[in-house]
């Protein structure tokens, strides 16, 4: 163990960051377009407004938490900056370390927005949504989530790997980790609300449907009864007329 501060060691340290927000940002953009492309199909307008929720989140919070993340690592101490002074590395290995820097801020910042206008004017009037549509949704939002947990556990895995050999890795370790958390946290509250709303509106169709199932129970037996009592009045009364 001990620090390497080579130019291909700092910019292999780095390539784990920046592949990291590469993932992030594809799946992230991929989960938003599937829910997008559900409220397009079901025009249903709970499903609408989740996918609402979930474009504002990539297009407006995405690129803030992960700036926010990075600048806030780059004030710890354990940034890379602080590293290398303590280490007293080598000017060409700070400057290496800045301009990879400034490369992933650049990266961050020049994410594509979802296109939010293909949810506007969506006619709602023939709307369809059934309970096998709510759990494609949830499906696509867990496996996203899932998605996220797996790339932070491999991040944690490779990270602790290359510390056995390079302990520079310690410092990119907390932003790394934490730029996949608060992504895989943000996200599902970013569209709690709506999707909160959405499941609330399939229990109360549920309960609406068991409701009408019960009391069409309740009729079907009522005439049944009925139909029992009228025949039998009905074969009595014929007995009684045999008879007399």
């Amino acid at each position: 163990m001990g620090f390497n501060f080579s130019e291909d060691e700092i910019t292999s340290m780095y390539q784990i960051y920046q592949n990291a927000l590469e993932t992030i940002q594809e799946q992230t953009q991929k989960v938003v377009e599937q829910i997008t492309t559900k409220a397009q199909e079901l025009k249903y307008e709970p499903v609408i407004k989740l996918s609402t929720e979930a474009v504002t989140y990539y297009n407006e919070e995405l690129k803030n938490a992960e700036t926010r993340a990075l600048t806030e690592w780059q004030s710890s101490e354990l940034s890379f900056t602080r590293v290398m002074e303590k280490m007293s590395a080598g000017e060409s290995a700070k400057n290496r370390s800045r301009t990879l820097e400034s490369q992933i801020e650049d990266e961050i910042q020049s994410w594509r927005p979802v296109d939010s206008s293909q949810l506007n004017g969506i006619d709602t009037t023939n709307w369809r949504c059934e309970v096998s549509d709510f759990e494609a949704i949830k499906q696509i939002i867990d496996q996203y989530v899932s998605s996220l947990e797996e790339q932070q556990n491999q991040c944690a895995n490779t990270i602790e790997s290359k510390k056995e050999e390079n302990e520079i890795y310690v410092s990119i370790e907390p932003v790394v980790l934490q730029s996949i958390a608060i992504v895989a946290e943000g996200f599902k509250s970013g569209i709690n609300a709506s999707f909160t709303e959405l499941a609330q509106e399939f229990e109360t169709r549920e309960n609406a449907v068991r409701g009408l199932g019960a009391d069409a129970a309740k009729n079907a037996a009522a005439k049944s009864q009925s139909f029992v009592s009228g025949g039998v009045s009905a074969l009595k009364a014929k007995v009684k007329q045999i008879l007399d």
